[in-house]
């Protein structure tokens, strides 16, 4: 019996859960705590979950099946319960279109067919309770924040990712453009004293004005790692006091709170509690790091500011030899598509890329999974859905997944190694 086996709490909704002694079998079996109990309103049901935290939930459709939908939505509506994998369980008198199609299209969600038994609830135990990477996306647009209502679909929010893995609770943060503001918000709603690493891939503007507004950084009992490769004009600490000046911002660097440490990223391997950072230069203006994490035999790749020339011009042949070998087989690939070729065109040198070019990169680098981001702020909402669902449809068969970055979207990996903490 292990110690993780312990910590994973399945959460069973049903008015009869004597009835399903194959399923609570299987849960005992892997030493899971099964959490039962009737509850008698849609209210008292969303409560119970939320202040539990379940790693799981089976759910009986017999039970509030008039209201599955919305109580599900209100349950991944929610930050703290947005991404508990549900399980749907049907019996022989069920009809089939009980579960809707748009209900088994939400995030998360599966489904146990009538007659199942004690392999099928293994099986999915081990694949839904499998130990995960969560990547949040907290910002996803380029240059400057866009609050205009045609750009809420998508977000409106600089550069922020959020990575959580499952072997603790220190915050793992890639960038500190305006995104992380909202983060900071709900860390300071759901967790009392925060420690982490932020990892900033250059000091342009969109990446770090979130950084101030970070309410985290306030509170003397949390502590960061703030990291930023080296610059011309000096290292980490000199970078952002240079912003966060008089001139600029009322809030200087000794006006924070935390227990902050200033480190200047150096390429190459750094080793953490379990995981590992990497960086390679960008092709940027100025010196930008795309941040490489590997995690549980699982590759991450962080690059939304990079110009990947056209390849069929063969102008970067070093950078592309070496990036291609950097980001070989990633899982996941996180990369700048600020323009179409059209627009590149025209803003050649200013540090970003076409998306035909970085999906043609990425899919020459046998990349998994591609989430394009960085998003123009004159892109709204109509044309990035129109976008998004021609990569898709052109794509799709070439990756795992293709599509581009959306604030508050969450993805889970699945890891495939044991840790080593």
């Amino acid at each position: 019996m292990s110690n993780q086996s312990l910590n994973k709490k399945i959460f069973l909704v049903s008015e009869q859960p004597s009835d399903l002694p194959v399923l609570t079998s299987a849960v005992e079996k892997h030493d899971f705590r099964l959490i039962t109990g009737a509850q008698s309103s849609k209210e008292e049901l969303v409560s119970r979950i939320r202040t539990s935290h379940p790693d799981l939930i089976f759910w009986d459709i017999q039970s509030f099946k008039q209201d599955l939908l919305s109580l599900v939505r209100s349950l991944q509506d929610h930050a703290e319960t947005e991404s508990i994998p549900i399980c749907f369980l049907r019996s022989q008198n069920d009809s089939a279109h009980q579960v809707s199609e748009e209900l088994k299209s939400l995030a998360y969600v599966s489904l146990l067919e009538p007659g199942f038994g004690g392999k099928e609830v293994h099986s999915l135990l081990d694949r839904l309770l499998k130990p995960s990477v969560a990547i949040k996306f907290w910002g996803v647009r380029g240059s400057t924040p866009c609050a205009n209502k045609e750009n809420i679909f998508y977000g409106g929010n600089t550069t922020c990712v959020q990575v959580e893995l499952p072997f603790t609770d220190e915050l793992l943060i890639l960038d500190s453009g305006t995104g992380i503001r909202n983060l900071g918000n709900y860390l300071t709603e759901f967790r009392d004293n925060v420690t982490g690493h932020i990892f900033i891939t250059h000091p342009h503007w969109d990446h770090i004005q979130g950084f101030p507004f970070f309410k985290p950084i306030y509170n003397p009992d949390n502590h960061f790692e703030i990291h930023m490769p080296p610059q011309v004009t000096g290292g980490c600490r000199e970078i952002l006091s240079g912003h966060l000046t008089k001139t600029f911002f009322p809030v200087t660097l000794d006006m924070f709170d935390a227990n902050l440490n200033y480190i200047t990223q150096q390429s190459g391997l750094t080793e953490y509690n379990g995981y590992s950072i990497e960086y390679m230069s960008a092709n940027h203006p100025i010196n930008t790091a795309i941040y490489k994490l590997r995690v549980g035999g699982k590759t991450i790749v962080f690059c939304p500011d990079n110009e990947l020339k056209p390849i069929e011009q063969k102008t970067n042949a070093y950078f592309y030899t070496k990036f291609k070998e950097f980001l070989k087989d990633a899982d996941v690939l996180i990369h700048d598509a600020q323009y179409d070729k059209t627009t590149y065109q025209k803003r050649t040198e200013w540090g970003h890329s076409a998306w035909e070019t970085t999906v043609d990169f990425a899919l020459r680098s046998g990349v998994k999974n591609l989430f394009l981001t960085h998003h123009d702020p004159d892109s709204n909402d109509t044309y990035l859905k129109q976008l998004d669902q021609q990569i898709q449809e052109e794509f799709s068969a070439d990756f795992e997944s293709v599509q581009l970055a959306k604030e508050g979207a969450k993805i889970q990996l699945k890891l495939e190694e044991p840790i080593a903490t």
